[in-house]
């Protein structure tokens, strides 16, 4: 399986992207970089994908909005009250949940600049299918993955998750092989969260985070889910 792992971002220079493989339960980091406006994260990504065997893109992104938001914005109009609390309406259940678990409150995507990197997120996996040929569809379930797929990924749940700070993500990584990367990467705030997004995704198809059920599963595929070890 290989994982890249994308710390998603509206600016290229701000876009962390970290590429491995997992074999026998070892990790092994192939390759980290930052995007810059003359090599994109679009190129790049896709250059790792070209010819590669399964892999799992794990983004560090909102990748839907909240139901309750589109639903009554649809018919508001200017200078009508809207009668549904606000963190349903700007917030997604899997925000909610992450925040509820962890006391972890991910930023509220249907409320602040975080719709940005949200959409720029989208617009990069539009570009990779439509470039790559690849369906990219994202994924439900690490047991039946049977081609290059995406989730969505928190690296501040998953650190809290762990019982870690940020400022001490390096220990977080440290059991990876292969982490020779300069130290001017390694030291880059998007570069680190782009590994710790590499964490997650092995979390994800090691079977150490939490499904949604059946009931939460139509919401998930309409909002998004924030894959985190249980």
């Amino acid at each position: 399986m290989n994982i890249i792992g994308i710390d998603c971002a509206t600016k290229q220079r701000k876009i962390g992207l970290a590429r491995a493989s997992f074999q026998d339960g070892e990790t092994l980091i192939r390759d980290v970089k930052v995007g810059n406006e003359n090599k994109t994260a679009l190129t790049i990504v896709k250059d790792w994908l070209v010819d590669a065997d399964l892999t799992l893109i794990a983004l560090d992104s909102p990748l839907g909005w909240p139901a309750e938001l589109g639903h009554n914005l649809q018919s508001h109009k200017a200078g009508e009250r809207i009668d549904i609390c606000p963190d349903i309406l700007f917030s997604r259940y899997t925000d909610r949940e992450i925040w509820r678990k962890l006391d972890k409150k991910p930023l509220e995507v249907g409320a602040n600049l975080i719709a940005r990197t949200a959409h720029s997120a989208l617009q990069l996996l539009g570009q990779l299918r439509t470039e790559t040929k690849l369906d990219i569809p994202l994924a439900w379930d690490p047991d039946t993955i049977t081609e290059t797929c995406a989730i969505e990924v928190y690296p501040g749940a998953t650190l809290q998750a762990m019982g870690i700070k940020k400022e001490q993500r390096l220990s977080a990584i440290s059991k990876f092989t292969g982490l020779n990367t300069v130290e001017e990467i390694l030291s880059n705030e998007h570069a680190l969260d782009a590994l710790i997004c590499i964490l997650a995704a092995e979390d994800f198809f090691t079977g150490r985070c939490n499904k949604p059920t059946k009931r939460e599963r139509a919401l998930a595929e309409k909002e998004g889910w924030i894959w985190v070890q249980k």
